[in-house]
This record gives structure tokens, sequence and C-alpha cells, in this order.
């Protein structure tokens, strides 16, 4: 997406239009003029500026999405044709502003309770920590401003058919509803919904009070004319019920002629109890604690719920969006429900998580192994996912799913890893949109220029971090200044790379002499991508630009050195005597690479094939809290484990890391069990 795809956005967001809520926060005369503090009927949702939306808090940055192609971060299915599903880690705001307007059939959201700020912070990447600071900072206040910002833009994106579903609790529902109707509209407001979410048993029950056990979610539309299928909102029939149906007719049809009357009561034709907006029929993982769904972190949603909310409000061949996924629930459910997906969340570990658990959904599905062209036989681990398996499944059950490929992206913060791998002409547009500079369409040895006019030639070095802008390329691109110089006018030339070679930073100096003598209007600039400098050229309008690493970050990969092995003898239980045995491993020198950063989670496979990772369940989340007199509370990764295996063999044993920055690696060893 270009500079300019950015600027179109920025505009449609800007020109949207507020609801008039003039009969909702209206008051009779005889009233408005014997007081002062009646609601204003024009009164704008708060933060929001006319003609700013929300640019004036929160400016736009206009940052590129980073796809690599060739890096992992393409699962692929069997379905390639078909649009792909989009994870993406970044800010969630940063990501709306780069979504197309009326884009999406329906969002749900599950956004940080307004309920403390170590509560909420789930992962323990800095970036959520950070992004967790600034709404806890203002109150309750800073928190609305923060969600309207993003409600704003999610209302943008919505199709005129859509919908959206935001889940909260007691300690802002009642606000956040308020904020809604202003930005959504009083009338397109539908139902609060309550879910039941816990029994009344145990800690709770002490409380002097009345035990608090639901959250609340709201369902808002768009527009008056919005997707709701009333045929799927139904319960389904209990057993007890479908046994009173004995007789069949001549179609196999099941009736019942037992009730007054003697009239014929078909069970196909009978729709069964309406779903209602008192949910209690769908346990959460406070109830069910044991699911096998449960990945072990205390805000995840179950699985049914947003089953119950996509089959409903999305179509079929419709888009689904989460933009705090977590864990990947909702995704999860679209999934499996044949609809598109585009999921976004701040944390390097949540994203991980999230498509580990997407790739098993799919393999499962679609019957084959992600990217199987890249990979040998599946082993006896994994022989659910061979060609083998995949014939059979597709002989015998004829079940087989078409799931379109899940492709992974970044925005605001970029593994530096990934760039080795994107074509070079795909870094210049990268590096051009993130400068808000146009791309050179003439001939010539300037990639592009920054406005206004060409007073500002950009030259952008290789797209691979450890190579340098070479001497030739610098001065071919001073030639090309020199030449179309004009007087009195200052041209100002920015060289932009990854690194600069001593030989280079001793040429520019050179240059600079030459420059100085001859009196030229040319002003040359030494810009490193991952630095203060190029920041603050990015993040310009923002006060303390020099320091907002939250916005945009090159983050690089952790080291893991290598994995210790040791067999532990006399611990296998009694049911394992047909087992090749218990094995402990260690993750030994594994440690971050980035200026402040730490190990928060770290996952393993027991029988890893490259290029494809597949996370243990007990080791989707291997961490501890601990505390730290400097750092406060924070996570840091478990890097030692025990595993059982059933039968002796050669595997591959991978360690997955991440770190606090968004820093992510995995290392393999073979070994003979």
């Amino acid at each position: 997406m270009s500079y300019k795809d950015l600027q179109k956005i920025q505009k449609e967001s800007t020109e949207q239009v507020l609801p008039s809520q003039k009969k909702v926060l209206s008051a009779a005369d005889k009233i408005r003029r014997k007081t002062s503090n009646l609601p204003d009927p024009t009164h704008p949702p708060m933060g929001w500026k006319d003609n700013k939306g929300y640019d004036h808090i929160f400016p736009w940055i206009h940052l590129p999405r980073l796809h690599p192609r060739n890096h992992g971060d393409k699962v692929i299915f069997n379905a390639p044709e078909k649009p792909a599903n989009q994870l993406i880690l970044g800010d969630n705001l940063e990501v709306l502003r780069t979504l197309a307007s009326e884009s999406i059939d329906l969002i749900y959201i599950d956004p940080p309770f307004f309920s403390g700020r170590n509560y909420n912070v789930i992962w323990g990447d800095t970036n959520e920590v950070r992004s967790f600071y600034d709404i806890w900072e203002g109150g309750i206040d800073s928190y609305l401003v923060w969600l309207n910002a993003r409600l704003w833009e999610m209302r943008r994106v919505l199709k005129k058919t859509g919908s959206i579903y935001v889940h909260c609790d007691w300690h802002a529902s009642h606000y956040i509803k308020t904020e809604m109707d202003k930005i959504f509209g009083y009338d397109n407001f539908k139902r609060e919904l309550v879910w039941a979410t816990d029994d009344t048993s145990g800690f709770k029950s002490q409380a002097k009070n009345w035990i608090r056990a639901h959250d609340v979610i709201f369902f808002y539309t768009k527009t008056k004319e919005y997707y709701f299928d009333k045929k799927i909102a139904i319960y389904t029939h209990k057993e007890e019920y479908i046994k009173r149906f004995k007789k069949r007719d001549e179609n196999g049809r099941l009736y019942r002629d037992d009730r007054p009357g003697s009239r014929k009561q078909y069970l196909d034709e009978t729709l069964g109890k309406p779903i209602g907006d008192v949910w209690d029929d769908i346990l959460s993982f406070q109830q069910a604690s044991t699911s096998s769904e449960y990945l072990g972190y205390p805000t995840q949603k179950p699985q049914e719920a947003l089953e119950r909310i996509i089959s409903i409000s999305c179509p079929i061949i419709g888009v689904v969006a989460d933009f705090f996924c977590g864990g990947g629930t909702t995704l999860a459910a679209a999934i499996k429900l044949k609809r598109n997906f585009i999921g976004c969340d701040s944390s390097r570990v949540a994203i991980s998580v999230t498509l580990d658990r997407l790739v098993k959904i799919g393999e499962e599905m679609s019957g084959v192994k992600s990217n199987l062209q890249k990979f040998q036989k599946a082993s006896l681990k994994k022989d659910l996912f061979s060609k083998e398996a995949f014939q059979l499944k597709i002989q015998v059950e004829k079940i087989i799913e078409k799931v379109p490929n899940i492709e992974v992206s970044y925005l605001g913060v970029y593994p530096t890893e990934k760039f080795a791998s994107i074509p070079q002409e795909d870094f210049v547009d990268f590096v051009l949109t993130c400068y808000g500079a146009s791309k050179n369409t003439a001939q010539g040895v300037a990639h592009g220029f920054r406005p206004p006019g060409q007073s500002e030639p950009i030259l952008i070095g290789p797209a691979s971090p450890k190579e340098s802008v070479n001497g030739k390329e610098v001065k071919a691109f001073f030639d090309e200044i020199k030449n179309r110089l004009e007087p009195n006018k200052l041209v100002s030339a920015k060289i932009i790379g990854w690194r600069f070679s001593r030989q280079v930073v001793k040429y520019i100096k050179i240059l600079e002499d030459y420059i100085f003598k001859n009196n030229l209007p040319v002003k040359l600039e030494l810009i490193p991508l991952d630095s203060k400098e190029f920041r603050v050229k990015v993040l310009q309008r923002y006060s303390d630009a020099s320091d907002a690493e939250f916005y945009l970050r090159f983050s690089k990969a952790p080291v893991i050195g290598d994995i210790k092995v040791k067999k532990v003898k006399g611990l296998e239980p009694a049911s394992a005597k047909a087992s090749a045995g218990r094995y402990e491993f260690e993750a030994i020198d594994a440690f971050s690479t980035n200026e402040d950063g730490w190990l928060v989670n770290c996952q393993w496979d027991f029988d890893y094939q490259e290029g494809h990772f597949f996370a243990d369940k007990d080791y989707v989340l291997s961490r501890e809290k601990i505390k730290d007199k400097k750092k406060g509370e924070r996570f840091k990764a478990t890097l030692s484990v025990k595993h059982m295996f059933e039968k002796p063999g050669e595997y591959t044993i991978a360690c997955k890391v991440q770190d606090n920055l968004a820093g992510e690696t995995i290392f393999s060893k073979k070994i003979k069990i």
C-alpha cells in the first residue's frame, strides 16, 4: 500500500459524519431555559474533533505493512486461489488505518477491561505494557478516548450491512455504551447481551455483595440494513424433546400427533427455542478450566460464544475482524465456519500462539500439512496430515474443506531478519512509504523524493540488514544531484540504509568537503534505518518522536546457543512401560539481542520439521511471573521442559522463544531416542 493510498484512507476517516443524536439528547424548551447543564444534542464522542477525527490526539503516521514472501510468514493449505486470511503484528489503530473503508462484515473485540494496569497485561510484551500504561495514565477519560479512536476507524471499515460486538464488564460498560451511541448512533444499538461467566461458589461467595457473575457484549450495526441470520439464532432441540417425535411418514420424516386435535407436527418444521439476550449455556473457563481448548491465559473466551456470533452476524463469504485477537479465539471460530478473517495484536507472543492454533485447525480441516510441498512425509506423530492420510480422508470421509492461506504481516513493529527475504523493489517501497516520499518514476539514481518538489532526493540501500550502501551508488547519486542544481535552491539529500561501511562514511566526508569548497547548495545526510534520526523523520508529528519506539521499532531476533538433552531415569509413570522414556530439555545460552530486552515466552516442538513449528499443547505458554526491583512485575520465559516419547527413533527437537520487544527465533537439534 503506497503513501497515496494511506492518505486516501485518512481523508475518508476524517470525512466520516457523526450520527445525529438530537432526538436522543433533546429536552423540552421549558426545561432547557431553566438549566445550563443538559447534554448538547451535537456533543461528539470524547476526544473527537470536527474535520480531524482523532488525528490531533493520535496523529496519522502512514506506516506500511511488511509481508515477507518467503520467510515462514505465508501458511499454505489447499486453497491458495482464495483471498488469504490476515494475521498482523502491530498496534490496532495503525492497522485499522491501513484497511479499506467498508471492507469488513463483522467485528468482535474484547478490549482490555478498565480494571487495572496489571490485570490486563496478558502476554508481557513491552508494546502491550506501554499501551496499557497510556490507557490507565489518565483514568476513565483517557481509556474512553483511546477506545473511541479505534471504534471510529472500526465504524469506517464496516460494510453498510456490518455489525460490531464489543465485550466488556461492569468497570466501564455503561461509559462505553454512551460513547458507542455517539459513534454508531443510538438507533443502531441492537442489543445488550449478558453472558453468565461464573458460578457463585468459591472465594466470590464470601463477598458482602451480590455475586458478580456476568460480562456484557454490546451489539451495534452500521445501518438499519444489517445482516442477521434469524434461522441460526435458535437453540437446537434437546434430546428429551426429540424423543417425543416417535412416528415416521412415508418419506422418513419424524412427527408426532399426540397433541390436542391430532394435528401432525413435524420435527424438521419446528425451529426450536430462539436464543435470547442472556447466555447461560456457554461455560467460561472459570467453569471449565480443564477444557482442551484452554490455552492458559486469564481473559480467554470460549470458541462456542464466537461461533454463535459469527454464524448469525456474518455471511458465509464474509470477513470477520478482531483487533484485540489475543490467543486467536475469534479467528479460530472464523476459519472453522469458513469465513475469512483479519486479526491483529500488539504482542508477538499472542501472534505466535494464535498462528500455531490456526495452523493446527487449518491442517485438520484441509487434511493436508500446510506448505506440504516443502516437507517430507509426516512422522508417526503427525501421520494424520501425511499424503496417505489425506487421500484416505478424501476417499472415506469426504469432508475435506477448502482452507485459504494465512498471511502474517507486521506494522510498526518490524523484525529485522524478515527484510533479508524481501525483494529490493519492495524494500524501496517500504522505506519511501515510511518516509512519506513518492517514488521516482523517471530515469535516475534517486529512488524517490520527499515533498515539496524534488528538493529532498532519497537513495535507499540494500534490503539485507547485513549489507551497506556501496560507494559507486553514492557517487552516482551525488553526480545526479549536482547536475540538476539550481541557484539558491537547497537540496537536502538523504541516504537511508541499514548500515554504512567505513569506506562510505569516509567518502561522504570527502563529498562534504567538495560541497563546502565549491559552495554548492547541497546537504548530504546518512540515516540508519534503525535509528532515532529515522524515527524522528517518520514520527515528526509526535512531540516525543525521538523516544517513540512504541510506534516504530526494528526488532532483532533472540539467540539460542544450544539445546541441552538429558534422559530422566526413574520418573516414568506406571502407564508408560512401553514408552521410550522421559527426557529433559533446556535451551541454554538463550537471550534477547535487543537493548533492554529479555525472553518472555518459550515454546517446544518435539518432532519438528523445518519450516513447520508445531507447538506441543503443554508448552504453548511457558513462562513465569517474577518481580524485578527495576522493571517491576513481569513475565520470564521458562527454558527447561520434560517430555515423554512413545517410541524410539530419530527426532528433531525445536525451541521457539519470544522476547519483550517482538523478537522471535527458532533453534532445532536432532537427537536419537
